[in-house]
């Protein structure tokens, strides 16, 4: 059974937006270190969609600083199960439709995968990854910033989660990287 990693970034209200995020190089660093580490990435409809109007371009456009980019060449090297009910497009190398609706698919998936994946973002696939008792561990990225957009993470769990504290880093940015295990559910 794969080791399940949900890293996501919070603002101090709750909410994750894409846009409520303040990333610096030390950011940058967990996020390679992170993926360099990691044998697949899951993700949900939407934060893949938004992946796909950045990283799998990023390596070629020569105007990004140079961790962004490792991030990139980290992201397109790394087997990609995309969550969804829905059609996507596999033109990212290493796409694979995890077909929806339910988890049955992506279920089976980490069944048989040996090693470490990690879900970034995805708010929603993670609430009902983490309910079903397949996440391991919680990297939240607490940020600087009152959001006042966004999902509230975790908002589709109906019963509470306990965690247990594996290490608290802050980054430069004023943002602080909280990894939790997952200890028990309720």
């Amino acid at each position: 059974m794969a080791h399940v990693i949900h890293s996501i970034n919070v603002t101090a209200s709750g909410l994750c937006h894409p846009m409520d995020s303040v990333i610096d190089d030390s950011h940058h660093q967990y996020a390679i270190d992170l993926m360099l580490s990691a044998d697949a990435l899951i993700l949900g409809r939407k934060t893949f969609d938004l992946f796909m109007d950045f990283w799998p371009g990023a390596v070629d456009r020569g105007d990004l600083p140079e961790n962004t980019v490792a991030l990139a060449n980290a992201l397109n090297s790394i087997p990609k199960l995309i969550v969804s009910s829905r059609e996507i497009d596999l033109t990212w190398s290493g796409t694979n439709h995890m077909q929806g609706p339910g988890l049955e698919a992506i279920r089976k998936e980490l069944e048989k995968f040996k090693g470490t994946a990690v879900i970034f973002g995805s708010p929603s696939l993670a609430s009902s990854l983490l309910a079903e008792g397949l996440v391991n561990e919680i990297h939240i990225v607490a940020q600087p910033i009152i959001g006042v957009e966004g999902p509230r993470v975790f908002s589709d769990l109906k019963e509470r989660v306990n965690l247990a504290l594996l290490s608290a880093d802050s980054f430069k940015s004023g943002a602080v990287l909280l990894r939790y295990s997952v200890t028990r559910r309720h």
